[in-house]
């Protein structure tokens, strides 16, 4: 059928464009030998791009616990730089929404748990390995990337030399 869904480009500096979202549609077209692909031709700001970038990935099944922070990281700190936005005040009495309210209402999920995955870009990167290969439970590791990141090493040092994971057995 083709690619269902088309790629989102912006112009660059000079006559050609940069690939915004479908670099995995764009991977696989060529591999499937196709000429040309459906592109939406977008006037986007670093910012808005990186917005856009991050909605479309976070989208795939097989996203890493680090992927999935990472790319939140990134929306979050993108919407931050495109100025004070008005729409986010409430009422006097109610709580104040936050980007990370925004970000997390667009993705189905609390301003909370947006935070925890944006805790876990403070972890070393073993702790984050362990995390994306399910040795070390999420919210632990959220826990432990308050920790300066000598003693993430020492933990890190510590669960290699003393905790035995047992393999799955699947029956």
């Amino acid at each position: 059928n083709g690619v269902l869904t088309p790629v989102v480009v912006r112009g660059n500096d000079g006559d050609g464009y940069e690939m915004v979202s479908g670099h995995r549609r764009l991977h696989a077209s060529r591999l499937a030998g196709l000429k040309k692909i459906p592109a939406f031709v977008r006037e986007l700001s670093d910012d808005e791009a990186t917005i856009v970038m991050v909605d479309s990935n976070i989208q795939r099944e097989e996203l890493l616990p680090s992927e999935k922070a990472f790319a939140l990281k990134m929306k979050l700190e993108a919407m931050k730089r495109q100025g004070q936005r008005t729409d986010l005040t409430s009422a006097q009495n109610e709580r104040r929404l936050e980007a990370a309210d925004v970000v997390g209402e667009s993705l189905g999920m609390s301003h909370a748990q947006v935070r925890r995955y944006i805790r876990l870009t403070e972890l070393i990167p073993e702790l984050l390995d362990l995390v994306d290969k399910k040795r070390l439970q999420f919210t632990c590791a959220v826990d432990i990337s308050y920790f300066d990141k000598t003693i993430q090493k020492w933990l890190n040092e510590y669960i290699r030399e003393n905790v035995v994971i047992k393999p799955i057995q699947i029956v």
